[in-house]
C-alpha cells in the first residue's frame, strides 16, 4: 500500500478483509472509510450491525458531517435532536433510504457487531 492509499476509501483490492479493516479501524483509534452505498449492504448481509446502535458518518466537508443511527428496518434515522459540534450534526428528523443517503458520499460506520 502506498501513501495515497491511506486517504482512499475502503476496497478489498487495497485494505484486504472487510472485517478485518473494520477491527482494525473501528472508529476509537482509526475511522473507517466508504464510498457510496455498497458496503453498506455488505455489512448489512454479514449481520455486523446492531439496530438502533450501530451510527453512520456521512462526510459534508467543509461543513460538519452529518449523523444517523441503522434502525430495525435497516434504514438510516435520525431524531433531528442532539448536540451539534464543529465537526458533526444529527441529520433533519427523518427516515433515509442508504441507498440514496450515501450516493455519492464518503461515509464511516460505527458500533458494530465485531
Amino acid at each position: 500500500m502506498n501513501f495515497k492509499d491511506f486517504f482512499r476509501p475502503y476496497s478489498p483490492e487495497i485494505r484486504g478483509n472487510l472485517e478485518e479493516y473494520l477491527r482494525q479501524h473501528d472508529g476509537t483509534s482509526a475511522d473507517n472509510l466508504f464510498h457510496g452505498p455498497e458496503y453498506f449492504f455488505i455489512i448489512r448481509d454479514r449481520r455486523l450491525m446492531v439496530p438502533d446502535l450501530t451510527c453512520v458518518r456521512v462526510d459534508q466537508s467543509p461543513i460538519p458531517d452529518i449523523l444517523y443511527f441503522v434502525n430495525s428496518d435497516y434504514l438510516l434515522e435520525s431524531s433531528g435532536s442532539g448536540e451539534d459540534n464543529m465537526s458533526l450534526m444529527w441529520a433533519k428528523k427523518g427516515t433515509y433510504n442508504p441507498e440514496h443517503a450515501l450516493r455519492n458520499k464518503n461515509w464511516s460506520i460505527l458500533h458494530l457487531n465485531i
